[in-house]
């Protein structure tokens, strides 16, 4: 009988400690948006959930110790569960002003990009007949921004149709939302014309009762989500060659106004790899709250004035601009950054054909980093870079940097 005592008590604290293993549920509801959130085939709300954000969402609330159990139901009834606390959670939301006062939202967790399709290439759809989704984000921001709806549909398919039938003018919606209807359907469209409008950062939203029950849980999650949508935030092949053309533009122009090859000259000197070590460290442990002397002596530069002039010109497009030289130690720069030298990141190694200590590699003429997102500004840019070249050497002498919002870059 002891021994059954002794047995059942083992039993107990085994089940216990497993029980303290599993990660918690957290309940969330989503829509079908393909390929960001994509229902399984039998159509069941109870059904597999995939796609991009389910697995950014997913990934993130893992590592913050939670285990997400995802619903798929329509946005205004997914909207009614987290009003009233049946769920604690919603994504992937546009920002609004009437979920924000009744819920917390995280850093975005997607990153769509709308656009304006039309059967007309000279369109201009702020004065069209617009369709849109009922009850969806693209509906939410155009009444929040002014815009005039014609006609709300309950299913994004139904859009091509009407486009093509002639009863709306322009259709709005994400653009890859749109290539997989056109992929899917019998009849594609294949003469609609896109027109962007901005790039749109959707969140995910948690109850009040969730967030003030667990205070810890959106701290962690926003912290796990660069590592965790990294692989989904890269430009398509019509981005890039939108930048590719708009960096050129900016590059002659800025280089006009400043001379590079004196910003280099003028700049700091750093005999050795490990006298650039030295400052930097001591600049990362003053930035950006304070400044070393050696970064308020490169922001004073003539060539420094030029760039903060130049950027501030562009009220927003350009979010920073510097000048490295062939160690990649800043020698000029428009604003402060957090660090002073750049040799370890691939906007200097790619365009500078090494790192350090490492083998010379294939140089690029140009870089474009994957779209990431400012917390500081709540803004998702990218980065892209140039090697620059003395009169008399092969191998680059210089960098030039620059920072773009990438909603304004693609607005252009």
């Amino acid at each position: 009988m002891e021994y059954q005592k002794i047995a059942l008590g083992v039993l107990a604290m085994l089940v216990f400690q497993v029980c303290l293993a599993q990660p918690a549920e957290l309940n969330l509801v989503t829509f079908e948006a393909p390929p960001y959130q994509t229902a399984g085939a039998d159509g069941d709300d109870r059904g597999a959930i995939g796609g991009e954000t389910v697995d950014t969402v997913t990934c993130a609330a893992k590592q913050a110790g939670w285990s997400a159990q995802i619903t798929v139901a329509p946005q205004r009834r997914a909207i009614y569960s987290l009003k009233r606390n049946i769920a604690d959670g919603y994504f992937a939301a546009d920002p609004s002003a009437e979920l924000d006062a009744i819920a917390s939202r995280s850093n975005p967790v997607a990153l769509e990009k709308w656009y304006f399709f039309t059967t007309d290439r000279s369109a201009k759809p702020s004065k069209h007949r617009i369709g849109v989704v009922d009850g969806s984000n693209e509906e939410v921001w155009l009444e929040t921004n002014g815009y005039s709806i014609y006609l709300s549909v309950a299913s994004p398919s139904q859009l091509p149709a009407l486009l093509e039938r002639g009863r709306i003018d322009s259709a709005l919606m994400d653009d890859r939302l749109m290539e997989g209807l056109n992929a899917k359907s019998s009849s594609p469209v294949d003469s609609l014309h896109s027109h962007f409008l901005r790039y749109a950062p959707l969140h995910l939203y948690v109850s009040e009762v969730f967030g003030k029950k667990h205070p810890e849980f959106l701290p962690a999650f926003n912290r796990a989500l660069p590592g965790c949508m990294e692989k989904t935030l890269t430009l398509t092949g019509r981005e890039t060659q939108h930048i590719e053309a708009l960096t050129k533009q900016l590059l002659a122009e800025l280089t006009e106004l400043l001379d590079v090859q004196q910003a280099l000259k003028a700049g700091p000197q750093p005999e050795t790899l490990a006298e650039v070590l030295t400052i930097d460290g001591k600049w990362q442990a003053l930035a950006p709250e304070a400044t070393l002397p050696l970064a308020a002596h490169i922001l004073a530069l003539p060539a420094s004035e030029t760039l903060e002039t130049w950027q501030n010109a562009y009220q927003g497009l350009v979010t920073e601009a510097m000048v490295v030289n062939n160690m990649g130690a800043i020698v000029a720069m428009s604003r402060l950054t957090s660090d002073f030298w750049q040799g370890d990141e691939p906007k200097f190694m790619e365009v500078a054909g090494s790192g350090p200590a490492e083998e010379p590699r294939a140089r690029k003429a140009l870089f474009i980093s994957p779209i990431r997102y400012d917390r500081s500004t709540a803004r998702f840019q990218i980065t892209v870079s140039v090697p620059v070249f003395s009169s008399a050497g092969e191998a680059p002498n210089g960098v030039i940097v620059l920072g773009l919002d990438i909603d304004k870059a693609m607005g252009i």
